[in-house]
């Protein structure tokens, strides 16, 4: 969709919003978790960074969600 000036709509339609939330939030915990896994594996700890990663990525997924369907 458009804007009356011909600039493309921001907002996604409601049917492919919910898809969007679940994908930018499962995203962002696979990325930062993945991330964290990675750290630990690299530094020899036993689970230190994967929890960390996954709390950086829910709250950046949130954050994202927020900026993009929860503003008007």
């Amino acid at each position: 969709m458009t804007t009356p000036d011909g600039r493309p709509d921001q907002q996604p339609d409601s049917s492919n919003a919910a898809w969007s939330i679940v994908s930018y939030l499962l995203g962002g915990m696979a990325v930062w978790g993945g991330a964290g896994w990675l750290l630990d594996r690299w530094t020899g700890q036993e689970a230190l960074f994967f929890p960390i990663g996954l709390i950086v990525g829910i709250a950046g997924a949130l954050y994202i969600v927020y900026v993009r369907f929860g503003r008007p």
